[in-house]
């Protein structure tokens, strides 16, 4: 396998370790899909490979680079990883990563069922200091709740120099020897790998995959700050498309607002012209009102003079019976005369007395009415200049008020005209008969 990348990461040496375990078979891998490894897995002759990782934002763009027979999705539940047996090989890049490894284990081995394999590799908690890594005795401790066999293998640094003879004929496969006496023998491993199955799956006890040469540091930094910035640049440009959205939303929110608005000040007018109409007939209605208190005043100033004529005619009568008064014991029939038009006289006044009194109070109780009308409609007016739609049912209400007085005085006043009618043509009701004495 070949690659044409500057930098290989080191657990991509995992891809060539379990070649043997993968090569024609369903392969799964649970970590970071960026680290590429599902791509050399595929390259060495998987069939077919399926990467999970728990990282949505980096399944999202490893998924479209991804090659063909290489499918990545995003780890949203452990539960989602594979049925019974979907799988010959499950890889777990680094144990780390994921919040509840009992459960995940318990799903992998699910997933390869009774004939497949599992590798799982965990950091060395001891060289990285971290309390979330794993130590020796913890890693196998997991895998063996659920794995019959399980082989533990140590991921050692390794730094040297390959010392190849030359001229030897190639078909022959060369003798191969390790030399670590100049590493010392104090090194700790970076990661512990456990190798799990339900049957025993053996892979070379000793392996070393060679790297391509490592970059100068200068070149890592500017390849770490790179990378850095274009997932910076990336989260930018989706916050904004993001914020673009929002956008949009705001512009057809405000736009639904706009059209709202323009509805409602529509109505509003409506309802002012309205309001402004009603108005007008009610100072109309009391135009007419006031012209009909004026006729009922002046009635009543007729009626007054009537009643001082008839006043004065009684008391020039009393005063002519009084200074001739006719033989004692024999009343004459002109005595007779003047008492009966002195009794008719008494009524008349009597009734023109009572009838007077109660227009008199008919006119003040209307004139108070039509005070506290006007007041009301001055008020009812300044209202209608607020173009306010809570201030609607008030309005409403007070001018169905006034106009219900209204229909009330006019049905009054179209009574009295009736009775006054009645009266003038002679079919009024008779006056009562009870006579009031003048002294």
């Amino acid at each position: 396998m070949t690659s044409d990348r500057g930098t290989v990461h080191p657990q991509e040496a995992l891809a060539v370790y379990v070649e043997p375990l993968a090569v024609g078979q369903r392969v799964m891998i649970l970590g970071d899909a960026s680290l590429g490894l599902g791509t050399h897995i595929a390259e060495l002759g998987a069939r077919l490979v399926c990467v999970w990782d728990p990282n949505a934002d980096r399944a999202r763009r490893a998924a479209e680079n991804a090659p063909p027979g290489v499918t990545v999705r995003p780890l949203l539940t452990v539960d989602q990883i594979g049925q019974e047996g979907a799988f010959d090989l499950a890889v777990v890049t680094d144990l780390e990563l994921f919040d509840e490894p009992e459960v995940l284990l318990a799903n992998v081995r699910r997933s390869v069922g009774q004939d497949g394999a599992a590798l799982i590799v965990a950091p060395n908690g001891a060289a990285s200091g971290r309390s979330t890594a794993f130590d020796y005795y913890e890693l196998f401790d997991l895998v063996a709740r659920e794995f019959e066999e399980v082989t533990m293998i140590a991921q050692l640094p390794f730094y040297g120099v390959a010392l190849a003879e030359l001229g030897e004929d190639e078909d022959e496969s060369p003798s191969v020897s390790v030399d670590t006496q100049l590493a010392g023998g104090d090194r700790a491993p970076d990661a512990f790998i456990a190798l799990a199955s339900q049957q025993r799956v053996r892979l070379d006890p000793y392996a070393i995959v060679e790297l391509p040469p490592s970059q100068s540091a200068t070149e890592r930094v500017a390849e770490e700050v790179t990378q850095r910035f274009e997932e910076v640049v990336r989260d930018q440009v989706g916050r904004i498309a993001q914020l673009e959205e929002e956008l949009s939303a705001q512009v057809r929110h405000i736009a639904h607002l706009s059209s709202e608005l323009d509805r409602a000040s529509v109505e509003l007018t409506r309802a002012g012209d309205a309001h402004t109409s009603e108005v007008a007939r009610y100072e109309e209605a009391l135009r007419e009102r006031a012209q009909a208190v004026r006729l009922l005043e002046t009635e009543l100033d007729r009626r007054d003079r009537m009643v001082r004529e008839l006043v004065d005619q009684l008391e020039s009568t009393m005063s002519t019976e009084h200074l001739a008064p006719g033989p004692k014991g024999s009343p004459s029939p002109e005595g007779d005369t003047l008492a009966e038009e002195n009794s008719e006289l008494r009524r008349k006044l009597d009734a023109l007395a009572l009838e007077l009194a109660r227009h008199e109070g008919e006119r003040q109780a209307r004139a108070w009415t039509i005070a506290e009308l006007e007041r009301r409609l001055a008020a009812a007016a300044d209202l209608t200049q607020v173009r306010d739609s809570s201030a609607g049912p008030n309005i409403e209400r007070q001018l169905a008020a006034a106009l219900d007085e209204l229909d009330v005085l006019k049905r009054a006043l179209t009574q009295e005209h009736e009775a006054r009618v009645r009266a003038e043509s002679g079919q009024a009701a008779p006056l009562p008969r009870d006579r009031v004495g003048l002294g």
